[in-house]
Order: structure tokens, then C-alpha cells, then sequence
């Protein structure tokens, strides 16, 4: 549910996983000010969530039908990526022949790319080919009842986990499945998308805007104002409502994962809907939510989310050794601690 702006003028942003895996929660807006009428805001759904775009008013002469470009941009990275359409690009090479290499369209190399840098540089806890076990385990597109998969079911799917199980040819844009493995790009997909809107909006002449898609954010520019962006990270809802952090941004992506919100309870135990690849069970460490700064909104929602997957000590010396911005909330009891990397604190308001 999308709500306005509240009295501190922050746009709470709700993230709805109907077709993505992990839930986060953002307020955007300007701080310390009203909506200047000058603002261009567009909004709608997609994706399984919703997505808004504010736009200074330096950009006012961008064309009239902009409200449709940028929803025919997003429906078309929908289509391409959706688990939820069995005829979609994804779901279809998912069907293709193993070792039958597939020309695979610029986007879907791209982002294949993206994931596959990073399923390296995290040692494989980040891997789009968990989608079997997450469809095991209730949390996949054909939702199932709160049940607790066998040992024997999740390990005759663990040998079927690997994204180096593929192989990309970036040059010549194929793509091909060494085993049987189904990929779910869903931890990447949106951010991918906020990406994409920007591009357009560049090649529209838009030089500050903000960019949300189901909680994931490209950044470009600044307010109307002349100051960066500012960005408020909300409490993990089973804590305490309101704003944790405000930062500010600029020229980014910024991406928030955590596992708070899609989760089921079986005999008191909690069963998160984030899969660690390396044993098929539900991660069990607490680590709340993980916020990722990066170049790109792609980038950042694949790390935030393997940042969710490893757990706060491995996370954070993940971060400290690639010099990536990050901020957790780790659960402690009724609290939660507070920890960020080195290259997180440039972001902070006051320091």
C-alpha cells in the first residue's frame, strides 16, 4: 500500500513481493520541505509492486507522453525477467536444452553479467540458481502451505544449486545451462529496472531525478533545492516503526534487504524466505535488513541481497574488503545493533 507524505515529509514506500524474494522498506522524499509544485512525479505498478519517479523541474521540458515511457519501460523489463509468465525470456531459457547455447537478449546478458561478477566476488553465497530450493520451501511463485521440506528433498536439489553451472558469452549474447538448473533473477531484477528508467530519462535530458521501484533506488542529480538527495532507512516493523537512519545521495543506487517480513513459523521455529544456497535451509543468523550503496541500483540489490545471506561478521568483512558502503541492523533481543562499513559513513547526515 502506497501512502502520501507524512508530516516529516518522507514518502513511505512499502516493498510487495508478489514476485520477488526479499521485502525492504524505504521512506524517499525531501527533507525539511514541502513538494515544490515544480516536482514531476510519476507512479504506478509493476513488477508485482509499485514504482514512482520524481523529476526537478530543471527537467520540465521533457516530452509529454513521459508518464508512458517510463511504464512501457518497466512492463518490458518485466516481461523479460517474470517468473510469473512461463513464456517470458527468463522462464523460457530456464526450459532451454543444457549445454545448447541461447541468444539471449542485451538486458538478460547484462544482468546475467552483473550476477554472475557477483556470485564470484561473494564465493557463491550470492546465486539466482537457489530458485528450486525457495520453490521447495514455500517461497516461490507457486505458493505453498507452511511446510518444512524433508533433508532428503533438500538434498537431492542441492547438486542442481550453482550459477557456475553457466556460461555467458557477452560479446556474441548467449547464454547456456551446463546442468539442470532454474535461475530467478528476482534479487536483481528491480534494481535492473531503476536502472533502465534512468537511461531513459538521460536520453530524455532529465538531469536530477529519483528513481523507486518496489524499494530499490537509482539517484541522479539533486533536489530542487541544489542538495543531495536524502534517503531515510526504516526499523525493522517487527521492532519498531519510524526512521533508523537518514543518509544522503547522489549520482547512486541504493538497495535494502531483509528478511523481516516473508518468513513463516512451524512448531515456534521461524523459517526465513532467504535460502543459503550452500546448505538449502533458511538462513538462521540475525542480521535484520542490510542497505547497500553502489553505482548502480542492480549492483546494490545483489548485494544487498547476499549481504542478507551471509550474516553480519561475514557481511561486513565482504564490505570492508571491496570497499562497499553498507549498513546493517542486527537483532539483539527487543533491539537491534547498529553496524556500517568504512565506506558507509560519507553517507551519514552529520558526519
Amino acid at each position: 500500500m502506497k501512502t502520501g507524505l507524512s508530516a516529516s515529509f518522507f514518502l513511505k514506500i512499502p516493498h510487495n513481493q508478489a514476485m520477488f524474494l526479499l521485502p525492504v522498506f524505504f521512506f524517499i522524499g525531501l527533507v525539511g520541505c514541502a513538494n515544490p509544485p515544480e516536482e514531476l512525479v510519476y507512479s504506478g505498478e509493476v513488477m508485482g509492486t509499485t514504482y514512482q519517479v520524481k523529476i526537478v523541474t530543471a527537467d520540465k521540458l521533457l516530452p509529454r507522453n513521459t508518464r508512458k515511457l517510463i511504464d512501457d519501460q518497466l512492463q518490458k523489463i518485466n516481461k523479460i525477467f517474470t517468473t510469473y509468465n512461463k513464456k517470458s525470456e527468463l522462464m523460457l531459457f530456464n526450459d532451454s536444452l543444457i549445454n545448447q547455447p541461447q541468444t539471449v537478449s542485451p538486458e538478460m546478458i547484462y544482468v546475467l553479467s552483473i550476477a554472475q561478477d557477483i556470485f564470484v566476488l561473494s564465493d557463491g553465497y550470492f546465486d539466482p540458481t537457489v530458485s528450486s530450493l525457495v520453490d521447495l520451501w514455500g517461497f516461490g511463485p507457486q505458493k505453498s502451505k507452511d511446510v518444512v521440506p524433508s533433508r532428503e528433498l533438500i538434498d537431492n536439489l542441492l547438486p542442481l544449486i550453482g550459477f557456475d553451472k553457466l556460461a555467458i558469452d557477452k560479446k556474441k549474447y548467449l547464454a547456456t545451462r551446463l546442468g539442470d538448473i532454474k535461475i530467478d533473477l528476482s534479487a536483481i531484477a528491480k534494481g535492473y529496472a531503476a536502472d533502465t528508467v534512468a537511461e531513459l530519462l538521460n536520453s530524455l535530458g532529465a538531469k536530477n531525478y529519483l528513481i523507486e521501484v518496489g524499494g530499490e533506488l537509482r539517484i541522479q542529480g539533486e533536489r530542487l533545492d541544489g542538495k543531495s538527495w536524502r534517503i531515510a532507512i526504516e526499523k525493522p516493523s517487527f521492532m519498531q516503526d519510524g526512521v533508523q537512519q537518514v543518509i544522503q545521495i547522489k549520482d547512486s543506487g541504493v538497495a535494502t534487504s531483509g528478511d523481516y517480513r516473508n518468513y513463516f513459523e512451524k512448531n515456534g521455529k521461524r523459517y526465513s524466505h532467504t535460502i543459503d544456497p550452500r546448505t538449502g535451509y533458511p538462513i538462521t543468523h540475525k542480521l535484520a535488513s542490510a542497505t547497500v550503496i553502489a553505482k548502480s541500483a542492480a549492483e546494490a540489490d545483489a548485494l544487498a541481497t547476499v549481504m542478507m545471506v551471509l550474516g553480519p561478521e561475514k557481511a561486513l568483512v565482504l564490505a570492508e574488503d571491496n570497499s562497499i558502503p553498507a549498513y546493517f541492523l542486527v537483532k539483539r533481543l527487543d533491539s537491534f545493533d547498529v553496524v556500517y562499513s568504512s565506506a558507509f559513513s560519507p553517507y551519514l547526515l552529520g558526519e
